[in-house]
């Protein structure tokens, strides 16, 4: 999930340790929001994420990025509060998940299931419950774990809005869609609190033999033994070769 949910670790990280997120706009936005709640003006918060990128970004430059920096230190400015975005967990109903078996096509349950997390975050990071969710698409289809095309990416989604179950957005990119099924309480079913390859803990709810990494934890298809995530099974099997070496030059 490309969504930030835990901006206070994350600006944490970038203060203490230079930390820059892959996307640096996202780490751009977070130092803009802590340096404005310690008290600088514009230009001070300016000046300090120019010096936070200068000692931590390789290659940076500020004529390179002066424009990027300003229209986000702009947009920040005008936020009423500078709160730091913190969510633990999504809580998903059986009423919810029964919705979404109803449409009987997996490719499109993974879909649903997937927009409704998404709207479950974006109402706690926007502390209201309207359900919408402005995510790019392909954020958005990364998180179902499925190979999708441009076209065929909003042609699902039209199909669920057919079937009254999103709301579409009437713009050509469909990059917003509010979420009808989504509610706020009922039969507790699902507490996601882990959002790394999230989609399997409703193939896990319908009965899919799904385990967690023996070693970091997230959701696996547990299939011919499996005990690690594709990550983990790397670190174990360098680790393993490194072992092997180790003893064989002890020998």
């Amino acid at each position: 999930m490309k969504i930030i949910l835990n901006e206070k670790e994350i600006l944490d990280k970038s203060l203490n340790k230079g930390f820059i997120d892959k996307k640096p706009s996202n780490t751009i936005k977070l130092l803009a929001k802590h340096f404005f709640s310690i008290g600088q003006n514009k230009n001070q918060v300016i000046d300090s994420i120019d010096n936070f990128m200068e000692k931590n970004y390789k290659n940076y430059n500020f004529i390179d990025w002066q424009n990027i920096i300003k229209r986000i230190v702009n947009k920040i400015s005008k936020l009423e509060k500078f709160e730091f975005i913190n969510i633990f967990n999504v809580i998903i109903y059986k009423e919810e998940l029964e919705i979404i078996k109803k449409i009987d096509n997996l490719r499109s349950e993974k879909l649903a299931f997937v927009l409704l997390v998404y709207s479950k975050i974006y109402n706690q990071m926007n502390k209201n419950e309207t359900n919408w969710v402005n995510s790019d698409l392909r954020d958005i289809f990364s998180d179902t774990k499925m190979a999708v095309s441009k076209k065929d990416q909003c042609l699902m989604i039209n199909k669920l809005g057919d079937m009254k179950l999103l709301e579409v957005s009437r713009r050509v990119d469909c990059t917003n869609i509010k979420v009808l099924f989504t509610q706020n309480n009922g039969n507790k079913k699902l507490v996601i609190n882990d959002f790394r390859d999230f989609v399997l803990a409703y193939l896990k709810w319908k009965g899919e033999k799904i385990g967690n990494c023996e070693r970091c934890g997230i959701l696996i298809k547990a299939y011919n033994s499996r005990k690690y995530c594709d990550e983990c099974a790397k670190i174990m099997k360098s680790q393993k070769t490194i072992e092997a070496r180790n003893n064989s030059v002890e020998k």
